[in-house]
């Protein structure tokens, strides 16, 4: 696998030009890509260092840019029929009702009286209408691949920005033209200014995009998973069940488009503020059917978007910040700051991860709150003008809305308060309940991570009590109840020693490698901790054929057989060890030990590897497997797998040979007898 280097496409690893591009081609490329917690197209499309800044940037461009306008695109074409079938003025008019309970008293009342729009700004609000559905189909057709990617972003720049910079225009010339000091600005007029900040942002994005097209950062297309291209097809059916309860509801609850429109976005995110409430039979439940769909709608946004955020954009952060970290170390190497022994760029690059990690989760938590921030303080900062609230009262009504609490003590009246409400509520409160399940995952994460060092601080596995009861009953049932196996053969075979600190994260062969036991089993007493290379110690074969009964053609055929047998038994041992960590635990880390042990196996059995020793500096080269968030117990797993097929090859192809020369010489009925 090649590395990316600046200025050139991008892949996920470069060839090294020592002695390492041996051992990377001896890595295996699809054992990496299987194991990979990420995927490696979308990595390598980009044309730019992964360890430098620009390869974040150009990667957020490529593939969440899309994702933003796949879900503001659908929300603006909404509210843009709200601007179409809303008057966008209104008047007070006054008048007299005699009172029921005195004959000769008036009372004077004020009824808001909606003016038609003038004939031009109306029109023009159709032809905006027309282009932003337009782009907003042509964008659906690309995200399902139906349409190129040159062709789609012309159309989609094209008429986004028409349809934003028309209602943009719209909106001063009726605000200046059509406006007098008696008229009040509607709900449909704060819709279309709304709107058309949309339609313009959808612009500004997708014009981002294709620069970054045009700059041979990435090919001519959305760097998109199959879940990221369908959340468009949801955000649309959202986005249908929308203009579909407002216009229901407008009619069985009197009340025009707009605040229709209002209502379905308090019910469908369950907030439900209380300021507009259905009265009949006929609005009550055709409520619970709307809220029902809507919130399934919604709730599977919201899952796709936790999705796209915790498992599609963690794991590339953090090989971004692993090989920034990882690509100083080799310069300083480059330079004479020379590595004493393996194991100290093994501990290196581990340490390296580790940085990264406590970075991720800093990250992800930054992050978190600046958004949060953002769409809490911000929109308060809206709603005081709008509603003419103190701010801390604007304050307090957002945050309540944020966590769908409600209470109705304040609600929006204005219809530039309820129009902000729409868009701002249909944004925040998918994305925050997107963003807190993602930081509670994290914290748990944490908190497991803490757990794990306080258990092992103190020799006791609180986490397996606490938290993998499950686990360890699936560790049961993997292994048939047999948990703890009799040790095999002791010993080291890379050479050391390994002390009680290194020994103690290693693989064992009958430990439980969840964390713990919380079965009320008692385990047996403790036994010295073997890693991996403990499952057995090479010897040199002998031959099965006596040396009497076969030719010396014969004797280095039986030879080779009883070594590649040997050779398979290690490698199932190992093999099995793997699999059982592999369905217990994905997150299991091999230690040096067991990585040593693994690629000894595996160099081992490679036919063109003799002699070959690996020098100290290959745990920090571009070759090593270490920079990447990977699946560890997997990925050793596929590699000695694929070293028995190699030998299973060789023991057919042997058996075939031997039956070549057993035709020829008779010695079938020794090979049987044996």
């Amino acid at each position: 696998m090649e590395r990316p280097d600046q200025g050139s496409q991008a892949q996920v690893a470069e060839p090294h030009p020592d002695a390492t591009i041996r051992e990377a081609k001896r890595i295996g490329a699809e054992e990496l890509k299987e194991s990979l917690q990420f995927r490696n197209e979308r990595v390598s499309i980009i044309n730019a260092d992964p360890s430098s800044s620009f390869f974040v940037f150009w990667f957020v461009v490529s593939c969440y840019f899309p994702v933003i306008v796949a879900c503001l695109g659908p929300v603006a074409n909404t509210i843009s029929i709200a601007c179409v079938v809303e008057k966008w003025r209104s008047v007070r008019s006054n008048s007299v009702v005699t009172n029921p309970q005195s004959s000769d008293t008036d009372t004077v009342m004020n009824q808001v009286k909606m003016v038609f729009d003038p004939p031009g700004v109306f029109a023009v609000n159709i032809l905006s209408l027309i282009f932003g559905v337009t782009s907003n189909i042509v964008l659906m057709l690309h995200f399902s691949r139906k349409l190129t990617y040159l062709k789609s972003q012309m159309i989609n720049i094209t008429g986004w920005t028409l349809a934003g910079g028309m209602l943009l225009v719209d909106v001063i010339v009726c605000s200046s033209n059509y406006m007098p000091s008696y008229y009040m600005k509607t709900i449909g007029f704060w819709f279309a200014c709304y709107s058309s900040g949309l339609y313009l942002l959808c612009t500004i994005i997708l014009a981002i995009h294709f620069i970054g097209y045009k700059l041979q950062k990435y090919p001519p297309t959305f760097n998109l998973l199959p879940n990221e291209r369908s959340i468009m097809a949801f955000t649309v059916l959202l986005s249908i069940w929308l203009i579909w309860g407002g216009g229901m509801f407008s009619a069985l609850l009197h009340i025009t488009y707009g605040n229709a429109l209002y209502f379905c976005t308090v019910s469908l995110l369950t907030i439900g503020l209380g300021d507009i409430l259905p009265n009949s039979v006929a609005a009550k439940i055709m409520v619970l059917i709307f809220s029902l769909s809507g919130v399934v709608i919604m709730g599977l946004i919201v899952f796709m978007t936790r999705s796209i955020i915790q498992k599609s954009s963690g794991p590339i952060f953090f090989f971004h910040r692993v090989e920034s970290g990882r690509s100083k170390a080799w310069k300083r190497y480059m330079d004479g700051n020379k590595i004493s022994s393996e194991r100290e760029a093994f501990n290196l690059m581990k340490c390296i991860r580790r940085t990264a990690t406590r970075k991720q989760h800093w990250f992800s938590l930054s992050v978190t709150l600046a958004i949060f921030m953002v769409f809490w303080l911000l929109g308060a900062l809206v709603f005081k003008f709008s509603e003419n609230w103190s701010y801390f009262n604007c304050v307090y009504f957002c945050f309540l809305c944020l966590l769908t609490i409600g209470y109705g003590d304040f609600a929006p009246k204005t219809g530039a308060g309820r129009a902000f409400f729409v868009v701002w509520a249909l944004g925040a409160v998918p994305l925050m309940g997107a963003i807190l399940s993602t930081v509670g995952d994290l914290l748990f994460d944490i908190s497991t991570s803490l757990d794990i060092k306080i258990g092992e601080s103190f020799n006791n596995k609180i986490k397996s009590i606490v938290f993998n009861g499950r686990q360890r009953a699936l560790s049961f049932m993997v292994n048939t109840g047999e948990i703890f196996e009799e040790s095999d053969t002791s010993g080291n075979d890379v050479g050391e020693t390994p002390t009680s600190s290194q020994s103690s994260d290693t693989l064992e062969d009958g430990d439980d490698v969840s964390g713990g036991n919380d079965t009320g089993v008692t385990s047996p007493p403790a036994t010295p901790q073997e890693s991996l290379s403990t499952l057995s110690k090479s010897s040199s074969p002998e031959c099965i054929f006596p040396l009497e009964y076969v030719s010396s053609a014969e004797y280095a055929l039986g030879d080779s057989e009883a070594c590649n047998l040997k050779k398979l038994q290690i490698l199932l041992k190992a093999v099995k060890k793997l699999h059982r960590i592999c369905l217990v635990n994905k997150d299991y880390t091999l230690t040096f030990s067991d990585w040593s042990y693994i690629r000894r196996l595996h160099l081992r059995n490679a036919p063109d590897v003799e002699g070959y020793t690996m020098g100290p500096e290959f745990w920090i080269s571009p070759d090593t497997p270490l920079k990447f968030p990977l699946n560890e117990p997997h990925f050793a797993f596929m590699t000695l797998f694929k070293n028995i097929e190699e030998l299973v090859g060789n023991l057919v192809e042997d058996e075939e040979l031997y039956k070549v020369i057993a035709k020829r010489g008779n010695f079938g009925d020794h090979r049987k007898t044996l």
